[in-house]
């Protein structure tokens, strides 16, 4: 009796407790997988989220720098050199009597489309000062007689044009000789030296004659055909018009002067010679800071860049009144959600609803409307998570020339 009890109490599990704790492992496992699969999901929400914020914030910035220096070369006692430019580049017409703008804004046409922003700055070192022309052009495309106040050489670029003048185009060329008058006899009776800056049509810059559509001549005075009192900006070796746009869900860094970027998937690539700054952007909008004059420095009001505003394409004595510009910039986060996860809209207490984030608190904030945001299928833009930068960039140049 004794070794049958004893042959009792060292029996192993019976097959039911066994299959019974494998079948509680399976579940602990299975709970322990999901959990870590959800953690891990989490975790590349949350920080592709965090590091799209990041990235929006360093592209703010390069906006904002650009912003600051923008109109450098551009003005002179206290006006723009002229309201509209011609330009030429490598052959092909850039400008033929554009508006030229420190800052200007490209509306997107409605708002579920991003704006484009550009800047417009000479990259010279040292003092922007003007030189004077002095003696009346013959023709549009012979040398312009200057004074001998600034600094200025072979291959350098330069802008001449009329400061304050409604209707006189400016004219980008570069300098190919500098021949320096001492004796006083072709400075137009108006100076004992000058030096004459040649631009024949060569090079990049300079075209040949009658390629636009209104090539002034300019002069010291208005006499006839000739226009002024004309001056001449130096710009150093580069006009700068640096753009940013959103394109393909990437806002991209280009020089609107020479590039009009084109994007292509799969991998993501941008011709034109963008730089791509930061992906899963999704919108961009932007403002002018306009003044009641331009002689105030004092931002009154906050417009969008469209025909109905009147801000489409500002006029001479407007282009005084732009004092700063304002930018916001909308990021998502890299993976939509399962779940809808932001609200349908936004009312920023001003009056203004927006179909996604709210920006600007005042009413005149501009709308952001992302339901034309591309999507995965079986998905919408409610179920990203978005970040909102936004920044006022005063247009320093445009304040200090008042």
């Amino acid at each position: 009796m004794m070794r049958s009890k004893s042959l009792r109490q060292s029996a192993g599990f019976t097959l039911v407790e066994l299959m019974v704790a494998l079948t509680i492992g399976l579940v602990l496992a299975l709970a322990i997988s999901l959990s870590m699969l959800s953690m891990g999901r989490q975790f590349r929400v949350v920080g592709g989220t965090s590091a799209a914020q990041v990235n929006a914030q360093l592209a703010l910035s390069l906006i904002d720098s650009a912003g600051r220096t923008a109109g450098a070369g551009l003005f002179n006692n206290g006006q723009p050199v002229c309201p509209a430019f011609n330009a030429w580049y490598s052959g092909t017409v850039v400008a033929n009597g554009v508006p030229l703008l420190p800052a200007r804004i490209t509306d997107g046409g409605t708002d579920t489309a991003p704006d484009t922003l550009v800047f417009s700055a000479s990259n010279a070192i040292g003092p922007l000062s003007a030189m004077p022309v002095l003696a009346p052009m013959g023709a549009s495309d012979d040398p312009i007689t200057v004074s001998e106040s600034g600094s200025i050489a072979v291959n350098d670029l330069a802008i001449v044009g009329v400061p304050g003048s409604v209707g006189v185009p400016c004219t980008l060329f570069q300098v190919t000789a500098v021949n320096i008058d001492t004796t006083g006899l072709t400075c137009g009776g108006n100076a004992n030296s000058c030096k004459a800056l040649s631009h024949q049509a060569s090079g990049d810059y300079n075209p040949p004659a009658g390629t636009f559509t209104n090539e002034p001549r300019y002069g010291f005075s208005n006499a006839g055909l000739v226009v002024g009192p004309a001056a001449v900006m130096g710009l150093g070796t580069g006009f700068r018009q640096e753009a940013f746009a959103v394109i393909c869900e990437t806002l991209v860094q280009y020089n609107a002067f020479t590039d009009t970027p084109a994007c292509s998937t799969g991998p993501l690539s941008f011709t034109g010679g963008a730089n791509a700054l930061v992906t899963d952007v999704v919108m961009m909008q932007a403002q002018y800071g306009i003044s009641n004059a331009a002689n105030s420095d004092v931002v009154t009001d906050w417009v969008d860049a469209t025909a109905a505003s009147g801000w489409n394409n500002p006029t001479a004595a407007n282009v005084g009144r732009i004092k700063a510009v304002r930018v916001v910039i909308v990021s998502r986060s890299k993976e939509p959600a399962p779940e809808l996860v932001t609200p349908a809209t936004c009312d920023n207490g001003a009056g203004v609803v927006n179909v996604g984030p709210c920006s600007f608190r005042d009413a005149q904030a501009p709308v952001i409307d992302l339901s034309s945001t591309s999507v995965p299928a079986g998905r919408s833009w409610r179920n990203y998570r978005y970040r909102v930068q936004q920044a006022v960039i005063p247009l320093r140049n445009v304040i200090w020339s008042n």
